[in-house]
């Protein structure tokens, strides 16, 4: 664990050195009942509608910080005596997990979080999954005709994928969440094994999921792993794509669903207003945003999933987030021993 979060403060000097990614004044000594301060590992583009329409709904003024995932929660970490944030919005729900044993996060339960089923919310309330993204892959039609394109993430390792194939690194956090799912289901020598002949078959490693997918799409690549909202955002460029859910056949490994996260930071300074948006994310308002203009897969049955697969006809890996949780910097020292640029 000292390992990761030594890794995660390393990402987070670099971001500053680098710039912040938005302007962050210096918050009042008192935090206005009418003001939230939203840290969120969320893009910008992704999470502004929905706070937009909190706004307007609720006339509470909200101040958003965006950036990784990482950085954000070491930033919580370090702001621990006195939080300038209220509400955390991360990627993925295994850094949740870290910071619910730290004790950083406070559990909040509703009628609208329980609605969200078990496997993507924390056991004791402390966070909720809000939305999910599916770990796909993805192909170019030009370059893989449908009955070709591979069905389980195990044959990515077949030579006739040799240079063929893409993935975001770990600062993509999701990446290492579907990684560490493999050392859950499939263990850890069966992991280590499998990755090392990825990288023997020429895995390209690349920064980001939004170089997978538009790489992929300009036939840069023939395969690339990442999450499902991509594949409507390239169909919706005009982009040559196809999309696998792998490992659906029966005793397949499943394909895991990345569940968004939300979760009141603990002492923060307007902590009702963190809960009512929390509420409104997983409101038939804030769903619709969420789907509507990211296409995310609904966590909540009821919700209408438009264009996207529902989260109920998925088959997925059976992995809770505190095992995850507990496995990532075991996974992360994995991959970067196989390559550094993991």
């Amino acid at each position: 664990m000292q390992k990761l979060q030594a890794l995660i403060y390393a990402s987070l000097i670099a971001a500053a050195l680098l710039g912040p990614t938005v302007a962050w004044p210096p918050l009042p000594a008192e935090a206005a009942s009418d003001r939230l301060v939203i840290y969120s590992g969320r893009k910008e583009k992704a999470i502004k509608p929905v706070a937009d329409a909190f706004a307007k709904q609720t006339g509470i003024t909200v101040d958003l910080k965006t950036g990784k995932t990482s950085g954000l929660a070491n930033e919580i970490r370090m702001e621990k005596a006195h939080p300038r944030g209220d509400l955390f919005i991360s990627t993925e729900s295994g850094i949740m997990e870290m910071l619910v044993k730290e004790g950083l996060l406070e559990p909040y339960q509703s009628a609208a979080t329980k609605a969200v089923p078990d496997d993507f919310k924390s056991a004791t309330g402390a966070w909720t999954g809000i939305s999910g993204r599916a770990r796909v892959i993805l192909y170019n039609k030009n370059l893989v005709p449908e009955k070709d394109a591979p069905r389980s993430v195990l044959e990515l390792a077949d030579p006739k994928w040799k240079g063929k194939l893409a993935i975001a690194g770990t600062r993509e956090r999701t990446s290492l969440a579907w990684a560490t799912t493999l050392v859950a289901v499939k263990g850890e020598a069966f992991t280590k094994e499998y990755m090392a002949r990825l990288e023997a078959n020429g895995l390209k490693v690349l920064t980001d999921n939004t170089e997978v997918w538009q790489g992929v799409g300009r036939g840069e690549f023939a395969i690339g792993l990442t999450n499902s909202p991509n594949y409507y955002l390239a169909k919706k460029m005009g982009l040559p794509v196809g999309v696998i859910y792998p490992d659906q056949e029966a005793g397949g490994l499943g394909t895991p669903i990345n569940p968004n996260a939300a979760a009141v930071i603990k002492g923060a300074g307007t902590p009702e207003a963190a809960r009512k948006f929390i509420d409104f994310l997983l409101s038939p308002e804030g769903q619709r945003i969420l789907v509507g203009q990211d296409y995310e897969i609904p966590l909540i049955p009821e919700a209408d999933p438009g264009e996207v697969l529902p989260v109920k006809s998925i088959k997925r890996p059976a992995v809770g987030a505190q095992r995850l949780a507990e496995l990532e910097e075991p996974t992360l020292k994995l991959l970067t021993a196989i390559n550094p640029n993991w």
